[in-house]
Formats: C-alpha cells, structure tokens, sequence
C-alpha cells in the first residue's frame, strides 16, 4: 500500500487520444464544475475558434497576432534566442503564450508539455500547432486535466511558464500545485508567471468581494482568493520553488483598477475607461494594481 502511495505521476497512467493525454478518470473529470465552465469557455475564446472555419488565405491566416494578440506584461522581458530542453506550460490554453515566445522571442524546445483542464482549447492549441509550427521539431506533450499533481519527473522540467492562471485556482490547491512545480522544476531552472495573482489590496476586488459576500448562494467559483507581495513571496519560498532559482522576483502588473469592470455579468459604465486612465504614483502602484506576477531569470 505506501508504495502505490508513493509512487509517482506519469503519463504512462494517461491515454493518448488525438493528439491529448487524458487521465484514466476523465469521465469522473467532466462531472467537475470547474472543468464544465472552462470547456464552455473554451468554445468561444478571445474568438479564436475562428482559425477552423476561416479560408487559408485569409490575412487573419497569415498573421497569428491578428487573432491571438500580443501578449504584454513580463513576456515583453523574456530573453530573445533562448534554448533549453524543456517546457512547461500550466494552463496553456489554445497556445498563445508558447505561440508568442517561439515566433516573437525565438525561443527553442526539445520538449514542450502543455497542461489544462479544458479540451475545447487545447484541441485549439493542436490546430495553431498545425497552423503556426511553433516550437518546431520539439516534442509535444498536450495534458487534459487539472493541474494539482503533475506527471511528469523530479528535476526534469527546465522552463515552468503560465499566464493568468493562478488567480483562478483555490488557494489549497494552487499551493500543492506550487510544491509540484518545484518538485518537476531543474535546479537552476527559470519560471515566469505572467499576472498570476490578484492584488488583494486593489480596490476593484474589494468592492467585488463586497458585493459578491452580500449573496453566499451564487458566488463564482472562478473568482477565488487575493494576495500581497508577502504573501506570494512565502508561497514561493515555503513549496521549495526559490531553492531551485537563482534569483526571483515579485512584482506588481501594470494593469491597474479601482473599480470593477463587470458585476454579476453586467458591465460596469465607464469602468474600463476609468481603470485605464489611471497612472498611479510609485508609492500606489502596489495598492492599485489588479495583480502581480512573479519570475526568475529575467533579471540575469
């Protein structure tokens, strides 16, 4: 019994479908509601089911940025020309950050792994694969399934990337997720969390927290826990991912809000407009801003 407790993750355990690793309970998967609502999502977004139906000569063919858009933030900081062996990706969606990295920043893999929990949008990630050829030669790993446990090795991954995924997952789970990283992650290996986190200090979620404890019944699942740099920095620190970096570094976005842009699915009038108008001093960027990211390596 303890070593089927202590075995390890492995995509062994998983089949292979069309292109996707599914885990052996995907039945049992599908009946979660977290996994429900994202494959809804999936079907519609940023538009990008488009690539399916349009001509292949179309200009929105011809120009991945048309349909994906540029991703800002810290992967304006990613080094150009990079090599390593290994990536992961956890919550890769339909494949616009890797899709980014490989024809913008020239970045090369041997091996690319690819996580998320919804099959709508990593069988679009297989289609901008088909279409776009980024990461070309490398491997492909795409994983349906939630992202609490990893399968893959110790020490085998060199690369551990995602972009505004962690604000989306409760604070146990995403704090097992951190310890499974930095169990997969090589020492001396880099990690980049794009706008990861939400800003607990903003005053866009606090009005949003008010607003949404007023009713204890209808609460979204997605909308879950905010941090502070402190906290994020002891997140980091207690799962063992900074033992394996050099170097890590917690920063506010540069997206900021005082006041949110919907409410119960009703667009707030002039919110959006109101939030972009900011430009806060130094001393209230940590107060204003949506969220932080967190990375290593881009400093070096």
């Amino acid at each position: 019994m303890s070593q089927l407790v202590n075995r390890k993750p492995s995509l062994n355990d998983f089949q292979l479908r069309d292109g996707i690793y599914f885990p052996q309970d995907y039945e049992q998967l599908n009946q979660n509601q977290h996994k429900q609502k994202w494959d809804k999502i999936g079907k519609t977004y940023y538009g990008s089911q488009k690539i399916e139906t349009i001509q292949k000569s179309s200009p929105i063919k011809q120009d991945y940025t048309l349909i994906t858009g540029k991703p800002g933030g810290t992967w304006n900081q990613f080094p150009e020309n990079k090599s390593v062996d290994s990536i992961l990706e956890l919550g890769c969606g339909y494949g616009r950050i890797p899709l980014h990295l490989s024809k913008a920043k020239n970045l090369q893999c041997q091996k690319f792994y690819g996580i998320d929990i919804s099959e709508p949008l990593l069988r679009r990630l297989l289609k901008f694969k088909q279409e776009y050829d980024f990461f070309p030669g490398a491997e492909f790993h795409i994983i349906c399934n939630s992202a609490e446990i990893l399968p893959l090795e110790d020490n085998s991954i060199d690369l551990v990337i995602s972009n505004c995924v962690f604000m989306h997952i409760p604070d146990a789970q995403m704090r097992r997720l951190m310890s499974e990283i930095a169990r997969v992650l090589k020492p001396g290996g880099m990690f980049v969390f794009n706008h990861s986190f939400h800003n607990k200090n903003c005053p866009s979620h606090l009005i949003h927290n008010f607003i949404r404890n007023l009713n204890i019944f209808s609460k979204n699942p997605i909308y879950l826990k905010q941090y502070d740099a402190t906290e994020i920095e002891e997140i980091l620190t207690t799962s063992g991912i900074t033992k394996k970096c050099s170097q890590s570094t917690v920063e506010p976005t540069q997206e900021y809000a005082i006041l949110p842009e919907i409410i119960k699915g009703v667009s707030v009038p002039f919110a959006r407009a109101i939030n972009k108008s900011l430009k806060p001093a130094e001393g209230m960027k940590q107060t204003l801003a949506y969220g932080y990211s967190a990375y290593s390596g881009l400093n070096n």
